[in-house]
Protein backbone atom coordinates (compact mmCIF):
# COMPACT_ATOMS: atom_id res chain seq x y z
CA UNK A 1 0.00 0.00 0.00
CA UNK A 2 1.41 3.45 -0.96
CA UNK A 3 2.10 5.71 2.01
CA UNK A 4 1.45 9.48 1.96
CA UNK A 5 2.35 11.31 5.17
CA UNK A 6 4.58 14.00 6.62
CA UNK A 7 6.48 14.43 9.88
CA UNK A 8 7.85 17.52 11.56
CA UNK A 9 11.20 17.50 13.38
CA UNK A 10 12.42 20.26 15.68
CA UNK A 11 15.76 20.79 17.41
CA UNK A 12 16.14 19.30 20.86
CA UNK A 13 16.35 21.75 23.79
CA UNK A 14 19.93 20.75 24.59
CA UNK A 15 22.44 23.53 25.28
CA UNK A 16 25.00 22.31 22.74
CA UNK A 17 22.40 22.54 19.96
CA UNK A 18 21.53 26.22 20.50
CA UNK A 19 23.94 27.45 17.78
CA UNK A 20 21.74 25.66 15.22
CA UNK A 21 18.44 27.16 16.28
CA UNK A 22 16.59 29.57 13.94
CA UNK A 23 19.47 29.83 11.51
CA UNK A 24 18.99 29.83 7.75
CA UNK A 25 20.60 27.07 5.76
CA UNK A 26 23.18 29.49 4.36
CA UNK A 27 24.15 30.61 7.87
CA UNK A 28 24.74 26.99 8.83
CA UNK A 29 27.00 26.53 5.82
CA UNK A 30 28.91 29.71 6.64
CA UNK A 31 29.48 28.45 10.19
CA UNK A 32 30.44 24.99 8.88
CA UNK A 33 27.50 23.38 10.66
CA UNK A 34 25.63 20.41 9.21
CA UNK A 35 21.99 19.41 9.62
CA UNK A 36 22.24 16.31 11.78
CA UNK A 37 19.24 14.07 12.48
CA UNK A 38 20.65 13.32 15.94
CA UNK A 39 19.93 16.94 16.92
CA UNK A 40 16.22 16.59 16.15
CA UNK A 41 13.20 14.83 17.60
CA UNK A 42 9.84 14.21 15.98
CA UNK A 43 7.01 16.48 17.20
CA UNK A 44 4.25 15.67 14.74
CA UNK A 45 3.17 12.97 12.27
CA UNK A 46 0.10 13.03 10.03
CA UNK A 47 -1.26 11.56 6.82
CA UNK A 48 -1.89 13.77 3.83
CA UNK A 49 -3.26 13.87 0.32
CA UNK A 50 -0.64 12.88 -2.24
CA UNK A 51 -0.54 16.24 -4.04
CA UNK A 52 -0.31 18.39 -0.91
CA UNK A 53 2.33 21.09 -1.39
CA UNK A 54 5.03 21.90 1.15
CA UNK A 55 3.93 25.55 1.21
CA UNK A 56 0.43 24.50 2.24
CA UNK A 57 1.79 22.36 5.11
CA UNK A 58 3.98 25.25 6.25
CA UNK A 59 1.15 27.77 6.13
CA UNK A 60 -1.15 25.46 8.06
CA UNK A 61 1.35 24.83 10.87
CA UNK A 62 2.44 28.47 11.13
CA UNK A 63 -1.12 29.64 11.79
CA UNK A 64 -2.73 26.92 13.90
CA UNK A 65 -1.19 23.85 15.45
CA UNK A 66 -3.18 20.61 15.71
CA UNK A 67 -3.78 19.20 19.22
CA UNK A 68 -1.31 16.34 18.64
CA UNK A 69 1.55 18.74 17.81
CA UNK A 70 4.14 18.41 20.59
CA UNK A 71 6.42 21.33 19.71
CA UNK A 72 6.38 25.03 18.92
CA UNK A 73 4.99 26.73 15.85
CA UNK A 74 6.83 25.86 12.65
CA UNK A 75 9.90 28.04 12.18
CA UNK A 76 13.28 28.28 10.44
CA UNK A 77 15.63 25.38 11.27
CA UNK A 78 12.77 22.85 11.50
CA UNK A 79 12.69 19.82 9.18
CA UNK A 80 9.67 18.44 7.34
CA UNK A 81 10.01 14.86 6.15
CA UNK A 82 7.49 14.11 3.40
CA UNK A 83 6.61 10.61 2.20
CA UNK A 84 4.70 10.37 -1.11
CA UNK A 85 3.90 7.02 -2.61
CA UNK A 86 6.41 5.46 -0.22
CA UNK A 87 9.28 7.82 -1.16
CA UNK A 88 10.63 9.91 1.73
CA UNK A 89 12.46 13.24 1.40
CA UNK A 90 13.64 15.61 4.12
CA UNK A 91 13.34 19.40 3.70
CA UNK A 92 15.01 22.09 5.81
CA UNK A 93 12.58 24.94 6.57
CA UNK A 94 14.47 28.00 5.36
CA UNK A 95 13.54 31.68 5.52
CA UNK A 96 12.19 31.86 1.99
CA UNK A 97 11.52 28.23 1.11
CA UNK A 98 12.86 24.71 1.58
CA UNK A 99 16.20 22.97 1.09
CA UNK A 100 16.49 19.24 0.43
CA UNK A 101 18.72 17.63 3.06
CA UNK A 102 20.63 14.59 1.82
CA UNK A 103 21.68 12.22 4.56
CA UNK A 104 19.02 13.21 7.07
CA UNK A 105 17.55 9.70 7.24
CA UNK A 106 20.43 7.86 8.82
CA UNK A 107 19.55 4.31 9.79
CA UNK A 108 21.87 3.56 12.68
CA UNK A 109 22.53 -0.01 11.58
CA UNK A 110 25.91 -1.60 12.07
CA UNK A 111 25.11 -3.88 9.11
CA UNK A 112 24.84 -0.99 6.61
CA UNK A 113 27.70 -0.98 4.08
CA UNK A 114 26.76 2.23 2.24
CA UNK A 115 26.26 5.67 3.84
CA UNK A 116 26.36 9.27 2.63
CA UNK A 117 30.07 9.26 3.47
CA UNK A 118 30.81 6.33 1.12
CA UNK A 119 33.48 6.99 -1.52
CA UNK A 120 35.65 4.75 -3.65
CA UNK A 121 32.82 2.27 -4.22
CA UNK A 122 33.45 -0.14 -7.12
CA UNK A 123 30.82 -1.85 -9.29
CA UNK A 124 31.51 -5.22 -10.87
CA UNK A 125 30.21 -4.07 -14.27
CA UNK A 126 31.31 -0.40 -14.26
CA UNK A 127 34.69 1.26 -14.54
CA UNK A 128 36.20 3.58 -11.99
CA UNK A 129 35.14 4.42 -8.46
CA UNK A 130 31.87 5.90 -7.23
CA UNK A 131 30.63 8.01 -4.33
CA UNK A 132 27.26 8.60 -2.65
CA UNK A 133 25.77 12.02 -3.49
CA UNK A 134 22.08 11.77 -2.55
CA UNK A 135 19.79 9.47 -0.62
CA UNK A 136 16.13 8.67 -0.38
CA UNK A 137 13.88 6.27 1.48
CA UNK A 138 11.44 4.15 -0.52
CA UNK A 139 8.96 1.95 1.35
CA UNK A 140 11.08 2.21 4.47
CA UNK A 141 14.35 1.17 2.80
CA UNK A 142 17.31 3.47 2.22
CA UNK A 143 18.81 4.01 -1.25
CA UNK A 144 21.82 6.03 -2.40
CA UNK A 145 22.53 7.80 -5.67
CA UNK A 146 26.07 6.91 -6.76
CA UNK A 147 28.06 9.27 -9.02
CA UNK A 148 31.33 8.62 -10.80
CA UNK A 149 34.24 10.20 -8.96
CA UNK A 150 36.03 10.80 -12.28
CA UNK A 151 33.19 12.13 -14.45
CA UNK A 152 30.61 13.43 -11.98
CA UNK A 153 27.32 14.44 -13.62
CA UNK A 154 28.70 13.64 -17.08
CA UNK A 155 28.26 9.91 -16.42
CA UNK A 156 24.98 8.14 -15.76
CA UNK A 157 24.19 7.57 -12.11
CA UNK A 158 23.42 4.27 -10.42
CA UNK A 159 21.39 3.55 -7.28
CA UNK A 160 22.28 1.04 -4.58
CA UNK A 161 20.67 0.02 -1.30
CA UNK A 162 22.46 0.20 2.04
CA UNK A 163 24.11 -3.16 1.29
CA UNK A 164 25.57 -2.00 -2.01
CA UNK A 165 23.15 -4.00 -4.18
CA UNK A 166 22.27 -2.22 -7.40
CA UNK A 167 18.60 -1.16 -7.53
CA UNK A 168 18.62 1.18 -10.56
CA UNK A 169 21.05 2.29 -13.24
CA UNK A 170 21.50 4.53 -16.30
CA UNK A 171 19.66 7.37 -14.63
CA UNK A 172 20.60 10.94 -15.60
CA UNK A 173 18.32 13.03 -13.40
CA UNK A 174 18.80 11.63 -9.92
CA UNK A 175 15.75 10.19 -8.19
CA UNK A 176 13.31 10.90 -11.03
CA UNK A 177 10.20 8.89 -11.94
CA UNK A 178 12.13 6.36 -14.04
CA UNK A 179 14.64 5.77 -11.25
CA UNK A 180 11.88 5.31 -8.67
CA UNK A 181 10.17 2.84 -11.02
CA UNK A 182 13.34 0.73 -11.17
CA UNK A 183 13.70 0.88 -7.39
CA UNK A 184 10.13 -0.34 -6.89
CA UNK A 185 10.68 -3.20 -9.32
CA UNK A 186 13.75 -4.11 -7.28
CA UNK A 187 11.73 -4.00 -4.03
CA UNK A 188 8.60 -5.71 -5.35
CA UNK A 189 9.31 -8.12 -8.24
CA UNK A 190 6.28 -9.36 -10.11
CA UNK A 191 4.35 -11.99 -8.19
CA UNK A 192 3.98 -14.15 -11.31
CA UNK A 193 7.76 -14.54 -11.52
CA UNK A 194 10.48 -15.72 -9.19
CA UNK A 195 14.12 -14.87 -9.61
CA UNK A 196 16.49 -17.80 -9.55
CA UNK A 197 20.07 -16.76 -10.23
CA UNK A 198 19.91 -14.64 -13.40
CA UNK A 199 16.85 -16.32 -14.94
CA UNK A 200 13.16 -16.02 -14.22
CA UNK A 201 10.93 -19.05 -13.90
CA UNK A 202 7.10 -19.30 -13.64
CA UNK A 203 5.66 -19.40 -10.16
CA UNK A 204 5.35 -22.91 -8.81
CA UNK A 205 7.75 -25.75 -8.15
CA UNK A 206 10.28 -26.12 -10.99
CA UNK A 207 11.09 -29.46 -12.55
CA UNK A 208 13.85 -31.16 -10.61
CA UNK A 209 16.82 -33.09 -11.84
CA UNK A 210 17.47 -36.62 -10.58
CA UNK A 211 20.17 -35.51 -8.15
CA UNK A 212 17.85 -32.79 -6.76
CA UNK A 213 15.15 -35.36 -6.04
CA UNK A 214 17.79 -37.56 -4.42
CA UNK A 215 18.80 -34.85 -1.95
CA UNK A 216 15.23 -33.68 -1.30
CA UNK A 217 14.07 -37.09 -0.11
CA UNK A 218 16.16 -36.97 3.06
CA UNK A 219 19.01 -38.99 4.50
CA UNK A 220 16.88 -41.76 6.04
CA UNK A 221 14.85 -42.38 2.92
CA UNK A 222 17.95 -42.40 0.73
CA UNK A 223 19.66 -44.95 2.96
CA UNK A 224 16.60 -47.21 2.97
CA UNK A 225 15.98 -47.04 -0.75
CA UNK A 226 19.60 -47.18 -1.86
CA UNK A 227 19.78 -50.90 -1.02
CA UNK A 228 16.65 -51.86 -2.94
CA UNK A 229 16.59 -49.56 -6.00
CA UNK A 230 18.42 -50.24 -9.23
CA UNK A 231 19.77 -46.65 -9.58
CA UNK A 232 19.39 -43.15 -8.11
CA UNK A 233 16.61 -42.01 -10.44
CA UNK A 234 14.28 -44.43 -8.63
CA UNK A 235 14.83 -42.89 -5.19
CA UNK A 236 11.49 -41.13 -5.00
CA UNK A 237 9.89 -42.13 -1.71
CA UNK A 238 8.66 -45.55 -2.92
CA UNK A 239 10.79 -48.56 -2.06
CA UNK A 240 11.83 -51.12 -4.69
CA UNK A 241 10.50 -49.48 -7.86
CA UNK A 242 12.27 -52.11 -9.96
CA UNK A 243 10.33 -54.99 -8.38
CA UNK A 244 7.07 -53.13 -8.83
CA UNK A 245 7.83 -52.42 -12.51
CA UNK A 246 8.67 -56.08 -13.18
CA UNK A 247 5.46 -57.25 -11.52
CA UNK A 248 3.38 -54.79 -13.55
CA UNK A 249 5.06 -55.90 -16.78
CA UNK A 250 4.47 -59.62 -16.03
CA UNK A 251 0.83 -58.94 -15.31
CA UNK A 252 0.43 -57.12 -18.64
CA UNK A 253 2.11 -59.97 -20.54
CA UNK A 254 -0.14 -62.54 -18.85
CA UNK A 255 -3.27 -60.62 -19.79
CA UNK A 256 -2.16 -60.50 -23.44
CA UNK A 257 -1.16 -64.19 -23.78
CA UNK A 258 -3.63 -66.00 -21.51
CA UNK A 259 -6.70 -67.59 -23.22
CA UNK A 260 -10.14 -67.08 -21.92
CA UNK A 261 -10.61 -68.61 -18.53
CA UNK A 262 -12.41 -71.93 -18.56
CA UNK A 263 -15.88 -71.70 -17.30
CA UNK A 264 -16.30 -73.23 -13.90
CA UNK A 265 -18.94 -75.83 -13.30
CA UNK A 266 -21.90 -74.07 -11.80
CA UNK A 267 -22.99 -75.38 -8.50
CA UNK A 268 -26.42 -76.87 -8.39
CA UNK A 269 -28.38 -76.97 -5.20
CA UNK A 270 -27.68 -80.25 -3.43
CA UNK A 271 -25.00 -81.33 -5.92
CA UNK A 272 -21.28 -81.52 -5.14
CA UNK A 273 -18.77 -80.03 -7.61
CA UNK A 274 -16.27 -82.49 -9.04
CA UNK A 275 -12.90 -82.04 -7.39
CA UNK A 276 -11.21 -83.51 -10.45
CA UNK A 277 -12.93 -80.98 -12.69
CA UNK A 278 -11.78 -78.11 -10.50
CA UNK A 279 -8.23 -79.51 -10.51
CA UNK A 280 -8.15 -79.67 -14.30
CA UNK A 281 -9.41 -76.08 -14.56
CA UNK A 282 -6.67 -74.90 -12.22
CA UNK A 283 -4.02 -76.85 -14.16
CA UNK A 284 -5.17 -75.31 -17.41
CA UNK A 285 -5.11 -71.81 -15.89
CA UNK A 286 -1.56 -72.27 -14.53
CA UNK A 287 -0.35 -73.75 -17.80
CA UNK A 288 -1.78 -70.84 -19.76
CA UNK A 289 -0.17 -68.30 -17.44
CA UNK A 290 3.36 -69.76 -17.85
CA UNK A 291 3.02 -70.88 -21.48
CA UNK A 292 3.09 -74.60 -20.70
CA UNK A 293 0.78 -77.47 -21.55
CA UNK A 294 -1.55 -78.92 -19.00
CA UNK A 295 -0.88 -82.53 -17.87
CA UNK A 296 -4.06 -83.83 -19.62
CA UNK A 297 -3.00 -82.19 -22.86
CA UNK A 298 0.49 -83.73 -22.53
CA UNK A 299 -1.00 -87.26 -22.12
CA UNK A 300 -3.26 -86.73 -25.17
CA UNK A 301 -0.26 -85.67 -27.25
CA UNK A 302 1.70 -88.75 -26.14
CA UNK A 303 -1.24 -91.06 -27.05
CA UNK A 304 -1.55 -89.48 -30.52
CA UNK A 305 2.17 -89.98 -31.09
CA UNK A 306 1.92 -93.69 -30.17
CA UNK A 307 -1.01 -94.19 -32.49
CA UNK A 308 0.97 -92.73 -35.39
CA UNK A 309 3.67 -95.32 -34.80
Amino acid sequence: MSLNQYAVYQLKPDAEIRPYRYKTYQQLMDDHLAVNADHYHQVYLATMVKDTALEEIRRRLETKLPPQFLGNALNVSDVIAVTKEGVSTAYYVDKSGFVVIPGFFRFNSSAALITMDTAGFVFDDRKGSWMATEETVVDGKQFFLMASEAYGNRAAFAVVDDQGRKAAEDTLKGFDEETLRQIREYLHPKESEKVQGTSRIPEGKPKQEIWQKYYENGEYLRSVESGTEENYNMIDGVRNNRRRQVQEQEAQNTEKSAPAKMESVEKEPGKRVSVLQRLREKQAEVAARYGKKAPEQIRDDVSMERNRK
